[in-house]
């Protein structure tokens, strides 16, 4: 063993073949520049835009080529970029939210962060029924995870979701106890987030995966359609589309009671008879927040927060006795729609917004300790 020599030039790492294909500060066509890049396969690299509002992945023809003819994404959703004489696919999203592998996905004892990646399986299995999504990225914006048609093994998808809803330090167990190929259906989610301590008893969803939703969005028709919940709650449901948009559903008595407090008395509401109850309804674009606030998934940047800090001391104006510990913000409405409109005695708007600003999540980094005394002072 004392004449064993190993060569350690054959380990050696060559920094001159690694190659990007984006340089730092190149600026693309659209106007956005490249900042550091997150991650990296042999056909697909991620960047984050230098000023940390975008996520761009950019891909190889032959994803492009496949995620449109299996319907996953429509040919309007990629920006074409020439790149030393090559045609480089180019995808955005707003670093809000999440674009990554799904192997990296963990949803972190979030019920919002684990309906919407249920919504991107069953929007990518109602295209495509066979890919293996164990290499997918997760495109959260769209709804959908990319597969990436790697020679890896298959992995079913009760397993790859079962996989995110593991603790940081869990194993990952990729078996397939109910076998490869069975689906992950709405009921076995919810079994498996009462399992997991996610959700105790969730109430049925009033709309259906795969109905129609161009009535409910008021965009003409566009042949949109529910993709599945992604907030269940006693008065109010979110549901995901397959358009740019999400649907907020809301039962007459606290749609009515909003209205009469004058915090949504300016807003027209559309209502529907459903299972011989009537409801109101409204629709606002995925690019804004629409979640609770014990529940939080959207990840804020330091703008997000200042409108955040508004939002809270708008909607204390209105309504001043109300709880807002687990109330709805709807960012597209600079407000919280709150569930109790009796303050409790646990209730501190500016407790609130510092956990929101300690804990995240962040859409790049948390902020330092003057800004977040910044926007605490918004609220005094």
């Amino acid at each position: 063993m004392a004449d064993f020599i190993v060569d350690e030039s054959k380990f050696l790492l060559n920094d001159e073949e690694d190659h990007s294909i984006f340089e730092n500060g190149f600026t693309l066509s659209c106007g956005i520049t490249i900042g550091d890049k997150e991650d990296e396969s042999d056909c697909w690299e991620l960047y984050l835009s230098e000023d940390g509002k975008y996520y761009i992945l950019a891909v190889d023809q032959k994803l492009h080529d496949n995620w449109v003819k299996s319907s996953l994404l429509d040919e309007s959703a990629f920006q074409k970029q020439m790149v030393d004489g090559n045609e480089v696919y180019l995808l955005f999203s707003p670093s809000s939210h999440r674009l990554c592998r799904l192997t990296n996905v963990r949803v972190n004892q979030s019920l919002r962060y684990a309906l919407s990646l249920y919504s991107a399986f069953a929007n990518t299995r109602s295209h495509d029924l066979d890919s293996n999504l164990r290499d997918g990225i997760y495109y959260e914006f769209h709804s959908v995870i990319l597969p990436t048609y790697s020679l890896v093994g298959k992995v079913s998808d009760r397993a790859l979701f079962n996989n995110a809803l593991r603790a940081p330090t869990d194993v990952e167990d990729l078996t397939a106890p109910d076998g490869l190929n069975d689906s992950l259906s709405f009921v076995y989610v919810k079994n498996i987030l009462k399992k997991k301590q996610l959700a105790n008893d969730l109430p049925s969803p009033l709309l259906e995966s795969g109905e129609v939703a161009d009535d409910f969005l008021m965009l003409g028709k566009q042949n949109a359609l529910v993709i599945g919940p992604l907030v269940l709650r006693e008065h109010y449901q979110v549901f995901d589309t397959t358009s740019d948009s999400y649907i907020l559903l809301m039962d007459s008595l606290w749609a009515e009671a909003l209205m009469s407090s004058s915090l949504i008395n300016q807003i027209v509401l559309n209502s529907i008879p459903l299972f011989g109850k009537k409801y109101y309804f409204l629709s606002f674009k995925k690019k804004f927040a629409l979640e609770n606030m014990d529940d939080r998934h959207y990840a804020i940047n330091k703008h997000d927060a200042f409108e955040l800090a508004l939002a809270i001391k708008r909607t204390r104006k209105v309504l001043n006795n109300c709880n807002l510990n687990n109330a709805l913000y709807v960012q597209s409405l600079g407000i919280l729609l709150p569930e109790i409109f009796t303050k409790s005695e646990d209730t501190n708007d500016v407790v609130l917004l510092g956990s929101c600003l300690r804990e995240g999540p962040f859409a790049t980094s948390p902020f330092l300790d003057d800004i977040n005394e910044g926007l605490l002072n918004t609220l005094g």
